[in-house]
């Protein structure tokens, strides 16, 4: 999300009020936000929205002053019982609609920021923002909290659920980052690369030397259709961005990740680079991860982000999942699909059971046993035997240097051809497939290119669209009334990463998985921890502390949930289906 002003109380916005009567301002007047900052703010339970992204509603006392939010054409229409739709076309070409509103008498006019338009119902108000090339509602609850700081938003970049009209062109990332912010690069190009995106990385060994400042900067100017550069310093500050702003070409986009607890004076500088450049923007990592920091009362609550400066494992993993989550949405990057990610996480899950011809599970598996039953957890079907899977899906042909996680890749084996393969296995990332290559073998990972026999690959997603069914309400959504603390931090980074919408499904997978319990293991499988992991090892990827600190047992499942599963209520789904996840 972008910065926003920080009160030394607890209070997280700092609303200011707009300077010109162009821009943008709040739907309700700065005074209301500044008497109760919970009403628009980061964390907060208070703004209620149609998940995951899309209208908020603002709980004001009735009688409250509706403003104009920009500059543009007011249009009021009657709804019945008193109440006003009124639908604002501003100049920057969005729409901006007011519900359950007292609106103004006059049914169309010319307004400016600020303008009182109206007063709130009983209920409070809801506000929503449609842009033209998005069909749907976008992320209005990121643009309230940007105005609410002051700050511009790119209204046609806020996050949503609801792809473009026009189909995503390939996307070039430049990622730079400075030697403090640990594996946040590698973490974050594990996220974003796939076959629409390809990412180049550049580490600022010292940010105080002018001549590594300049070679970022030089990298930033290169030429690069739909270039996108993402900056993540672990002491990037306003004056570095501002150095960095000046080299941004026209046309280029850059999102610069402050490091938690962005002040009021750093939010003012904030501003006046936005307005000075466009296409720059701020998200500012949310003030949890320097929670953490705090003065633990045990070894439980160590730190995520160490306070000299340097991310540690887990603050490098959850500042990745947090700014890969925003970057994802709010510049829609296309990396790889949820079938595949669906396809290879249960993949993984088979490794290490026995090779059995003809057998497609649950206990072994032949080789095109494997990817049928894997693709099926993804809705798609296809055929027991390899060279019959390659007939159907070999009309979306994948060259060996664009192979993406979910991939086919099809062999001759023994007893196939390079015309009629016999054998085949799941392209997982890394030159790797998971395959069940032969009898007295497991399911394991193996090297594309150690296979003799090469085919070819394909893409099985190409014509089979994605569907994401609701969860089903088997369990209680509504959050417990009182949280304890490992539920209370993965709230917070839920709502971060998702919205608030999200976290009563996590909070019922992981109820169900291990009832928050950070020692939790499964006799059976071995899975371990709040997220139960399998195998346990896997979060040593959020920290070495991984076996005792249930903190960062929680950064890692909640990276885990975003790249396999996209959501929580998405992970909650296949659980009750399947019941693992």
């Amino acid at each position: 999300m972008p910065a926003v002003s920080r009160t030394s109380g607890s209070s997280p916005l700092s609303p200011v009020a707009p300077a010109i009567l162009v821009g943008y301002a709040l739907p309700v007047p700065v005074r209301v936000v500044a008497a109760d900052p919970g009403l628009i703010g980061e964390g907060s339970p208070a703004p209620h929205r149609a998940e995951p992204a899309g209208p908020v509603t603002l709980p004001v006392v009735p009688g409250t002053a509706v403003e104009a939010v920009t500059a543009g054409t007011l249009k009021v229409t009657p709804a019945g019982d008193g109440k006003s739709t009124i639908v604002l076309s501003g100049t920057d070409g969005a729409t901006y609609t007011y519900r359950n509103v007292i609106g103004s008498t006059v049914p169309t006019t010319r307004v400016h920021a600020g303008t009182q338009i109206g007063v709130s119902r009983p209920g409070g108000l809801t506000f929503s923002i449609s842009v033209p090339d998005v069909r749907g509602p976008v992320d209005a609850d990121e643009a309230l909290q940007a105005w609410a700081a002051g700050l511009s938003v790119n209204v046609r970049a806020l996050p949503s659920t609801i792809a473009p009209t026009t189909a995503p062109a390939r996307r070039q990332v430049l990622l730079v980052t400075d030697a403090g912010a640990g594996t946040a690069a590698t973490e974050l190009t594990k996220f974003l690369a796939g076959p629409m995106v390809s990412v180049q990385t550049s580490t600022i060994r010292d940010t105080s030397s002018l001549s590594a400042q300049t070679h970022a900067a030089r990298q930033i100017a290169a030429p690069g259709g739909q270039r996108l550069v993402i900056v993540v310093l672990a002491n990037g500050t306003p004056a570095r961005a501002a150095a960095f702003a000046r080299r941004l070409p026209a046309g280029r986009d850059l999102l610069w990740v402050a490091p938690p607890g962005t002040t009021p004076k750093q939010a003012a500088a904030y501003r006046a680079i936005i307005a000075a450049r466009r296409g720059f923007r701020v998200e500012s990592l949310p003030a949890a991860l320097a929670a953490v920091n705090a003065p633990a009362a045990n070894a439980l609550a160590r730190t995520a982000l160490n306070r000299a400066g340097t991310w540690s494992p887990a603050g490098s993993s959850a500042a990745a999942t947090l700014v890969a989550a925003y970057a994802s949405t709010a510049f829609r990057l296309e990396s790889v699909s949820m079938q595949a990610r669906t396809v290879v996480s249960w993949a993984e899950e088979q490794l290490g059971k026995p090779y059995q011809w003809g057998a497609a599970g649950p206990g072994s598996f032949d080789c095109s046993g494997l990817t049928m039953d894997a693709l099926a957890q993804a809705g798609i079907a296809v055929t027991h035997n390899a060279n019959a899977q390659w007939q159907q899906t070999r009309t979306r042909p994948i060259a060996v240097s664009q192979l993406a996680p979910g991939d086919l890749v099809f062999y001759a084996g023994s007893d196939g051809s390079l015309t009629a393969p016999g054998h085949v296995g799941i392209y997982v990332g890394n030159g790797e497939i998971i395959d069940a290559p032969f009898t007295g073998a497991n399911v394991r990972f193996d090297p594309v290119a150690s296979i003799s026999g090469y085919v070819g690959a394909t893409d099985p997603y190409a014509t089979t669209p994605g569907t994401t069914a609701p969860a089903p309400a088997s369990g209680n959504l509504a959050a417990p009334a009182a949280l304890n603390a490992y539920q209370s931090f993965a709230r917070t980074l839920a709502d971060t990463t998702w919205g608030p919408g999200q976290f009563p499904y996590l909070n019922l997978l992981w109820t169900r998985e291990s009832g928050w319990n950070p020692a939790a293991t499964n006799p059976a499988s071995g899975a371990f921890g709040i997220p139960q992991a399998l195998p346990a090892v896997k979060m040593a990827s959020a920290g070495p502390d991984w076996t005792s600190d249930p903190y960062t047992q929680i950064i890692w499942g909640i990276g885990y949930i975003r790249a396999t599963y996209g959501t929580p209520q998405a992970a909650w789904t296949h659980e009750l289906a399947y019941s693992w996840y």
